[in-house]
């Protein structure tokens, strides 16, 4: 963990600012000091919390990773001036099994060449002209820019290209994140953090920009999970989000159309359900059968023939069939809640984005700028 996020760090039980003990030291690419491995505690407000492979976890909810670790660090933890506890509230609602599958889901793409179906330049294209549709001087003056659902990291670099002069957090309640510290710590101006949207540990109107793309829909409540990362948009900041669209299958026609409804029918009420609740081993074993099945029918279609491989069809088949939630929303919907939250929304760019991909966007995307 570097110190510039240390300054943007705060309890996401009490608001309060953190202090840090450092247990190892590292560096970062810049060759600055970085605390590899620490604590992090508020005398304040009186709870801790751990710093993992430069990745601080700010979970407000009790994890079998922090169990070890405090077993660990006992008494570096016995030392801390007045003696915090580790955080025990309830986590939200699903968020454990969200937490779970989508560790299993990132954990096992890790820092792949293609995220989804796009490589990273590809991924530059598709947030800079389509999504978020800033020019360079507005881009340039954000110093804080927050990636909720960072997933591996991959889009948290992105935006740091984007970005020139700010310090991109990464932010997700998977715990992939851990393993991928040290890499993004690597990477200038990405800063790794696992936290829960709900609970965000950044103070309100805190960041440049707020982007979270495919991530709300997979919560207990996406509009709550919303309002939740909105409040951390600073004045004359902007925000981005994409959802999963309710009008996207319904404006395939023909047979296409069929199936695109029967695959939605079927991943929301046979295999998520289902899939979601069962065991992790069994889970795993149904995905790897559904990909082994598939794999061989997609692996040589599209732009990325010759790129894809089995991992990344596992990949894909875990984010469709194993999220507990994957909710839809239309379009007029999504744009009700920026212009409530005070947001001036604008879409993406469907034209744009079949001149760069060959293909129809799907999914409601807007970013919302607040006024100053």
């Amino acid at each position: 963990m570097r110190s510039v996020l240390l300054e943007k760090l705060r309890c996401p039980l009490t608001g309060h600012q953190l202090q840090v003990a450092a247990i190892e030291s590292g560096v970062d690419i810049e060759k600055k000091a970085a605390v590899r491995t620490g604590i992090l505690w508020s005398e304040q407000g009186g709870f801790w919390y751990p710093i993992i492979n430069y990745v601080p976890i700010m979970l407000t909810f009790v994890t079998p990773l922090v169990t070890k670790f405090a077993s660990e660090h006992a008494s570096r933890v016995a030392a801390l001036s007045g003696q915090p506890k580790l955080p025990n509230a309830s986590p939200e609602q699903g968020e454990r099994s969200v937490q779970t599958t989508f560790t299993e889901e990132w954990g096992g793409l890790e820092d792949d060449q293609l995220t989804f179906v796009y490589d990273q330049t590809e991924l530059v294209a598709l947030h800079r002209d389509v999504w978020i549709q800033q020019d360079d001087e507005e881009r340039s003056s954000a110093r804080t820019v927050l990636d909720v659902g960072c997933g591996f990291g991959k889009e948290a670099i992105v935006l740091s290209e984007l970005y020139p002069n700010a310090q991109v957090i990464g932010a997700d309640l998977n715990l992939a994140v851990v393993k991928a510290g040290e890499r993004l710590v690597e990477t200038t101006r990405v800063n790794p953090v696992v936290a829960s949207l709900f609970h965000l540990p950044f103070s309100p109107e805190s960041m440049d920009h707020v982007h979270c793309q495919g991530v709300l829909h997979h919560t207990w409540s996406t509009k709550a999970g919303f309002d939740a990362i909105a409040e951390k948009v600073a004045s004359a900041g902007s925000l981005f989000v994409w959802v999963y669209a309710a009008e996207d299958r319904h404006v395939v026609k023909g047979v296409r159309g069929m199936l695109v409804r029967a695959y939605w029918s079927i991943s929301h009420r046979i295999f998520r359900p289902v899939l979601s609740r069962a065991p992790s081993a069994v889970r795993s074993a149904a995905v790897h059968a559904i990909s082994a099945a598939i794999h061989p029918i997609i692996k040589d279609r599209g732009r990325n023939r010759g790129r894809w491989k089995y991992a990344n069809t596992v990949h894909g088949i875990r984010d469709a069939f194993t999220p507990m939630y994957a909710h839809e929303h239309g379009f007029n919907e999504v744009l009700e809640w920026f212009e409530a939250a005070g947001f001036s929304p604008k879409p993406q760019r469907p034209l744009k984005y079949r001149e760069l991909f060959g293909s129809r966007l799907v999914g409601a995307g807007f970013i919302g700028r607040r006024p100053a």
